[in-house]
């Protein structure tokens, strides 16, 4: 856990990836399909990934080598895309961890996190929010972490552990 902080706490957010891959159709055009099983945060040229787990039901946070992953379909290419634009409110600015929330942590090895869902905070105020589903990983605003709460069980108990980076 120590070493996944230590990235996010000492670089800025350089880009975010989502995995998928490419096929072409009879017509000749190709399209990305994106699995939005998992998402990379690259910081300062390293990679932090984050995947849906245990039946899309927690986020599992990483380091990573690689950003593409083998896939198991034939005759389709593993591809990645850029999505910082999309996420973040400017993506020219430097976008640097201030604080991190996780809701319900484990610590299951030294290398690996667990959590329900993840809350970042950026110096600039924006707030990006992660929760897994079935369908992949949800990303964005406080609305999807409101969306996330509201879908919780009435006996769902939150705990949160947030961790302050600001230097």
């Amino acid at each position: 856990m120590k070493e996944i902080l230590d990235i996010i706490e000492k670089n800025f957010i350089d880009e975010i990836y989502l995995t998928g891959f490419i096929d072409t159709d009879e017509t000749g055009v190709t399209e990305f399909t994106a699995l939005m099983r998992y998402l990379f945060f690259e910081f300062g040229g390293q990679l932090i990934k984050i995947e849906s787990v245990e039946q899309y039901s927690k986020l599992s946070i990483s380091k990573a080598v690689s950003v593409l992953l083998e896939i198991d379909l034939e005759d389709v290419i593993p591809a990645k895309s850029r999505i910082s634009n999309i996420i973040f409110n400017n993506p020219l600015k430097d976008n640097k961890v201030a604080e991190i929330e996780f809701f319900n942590l484990q610590v299951d090895k030294l290398s690996e996190i667990s959590c329900d869902a993840l809350k970042i905070i950026l110096l600039n105020k924006q707030e990006i929010f992660l929760d897994p589903s079935f369908l992949g990983i949800n990303i964005g605003p406080s609305e999807v972490e409101k969306l996330w709460r509201d879908n919780q069980s009435v006996d769902y108990v939150i705990t949160p552990t947030r961790i302050n980076l600001e230097t």
